[in-house]
């Protein structure tokens, strides 16, 4: 008789559990926390995060479309000339090939050069005394 009772009582707690779950009810998500993370950047893009460690800034860059088979849009957020003087105006994200990455004003001039560090992060190199790092934020 026990063998019989306690599967058949797990079976009705079973049955009770999936009937008690309403699917029509709308997930407890916070609208303060969730409606603050805004992603301006155009679909397809990639999204980092670039960190000035010792000032403790940072900003949000979207690397678009390709330009040519290295290089690639690149487009910062408002308040990124607060973590590295001229990171406002990037417009171009260029992998050299070795690893490095060159992230270059409208002139083409040189503003960051990074390297690859750990999965999507990369650290800056060149100017020496930029404590950068820029990490996937999607």
């Amino acid at each position: 008789m026990r063998k019989v009772m306690l599967p058949a009582g797990c079976v009705l707690a079973l049955l009770a559990g999936i009937w008690s779950l309403d699917g029509a009810s709308l997930p407890d998500v916070d609208p303060v926390i969730s409606g603050s993370v805004h992603n301006d950047a155009p679909a397809g893009d990639k999204l980092f995060a670039v960190t000035n460690v010792e000032a403790e800034t940072a900003c949000a860059v979207s690397r678009g479309e390709k330009l040519t088979n290295r290089s690639m849009r690149l487009a910062a957020a408002r308040g990124c000339e607060q973590v590295w003087p001229g990171l406002s105006h990037v417009v171009t994200w260029t992998e050299t090939g070795d690893g490095t990455v060159v992230l270059s004003d409208a002139a083409g001039g040189a503003v960051l050069t990074l390297s690859e560090g750990d999965g999507m992060a990369y650290e800056a190199i060149d100017p020496s005394n930029a404590v950068i790092t820029l990490n996937a934020a999607d």
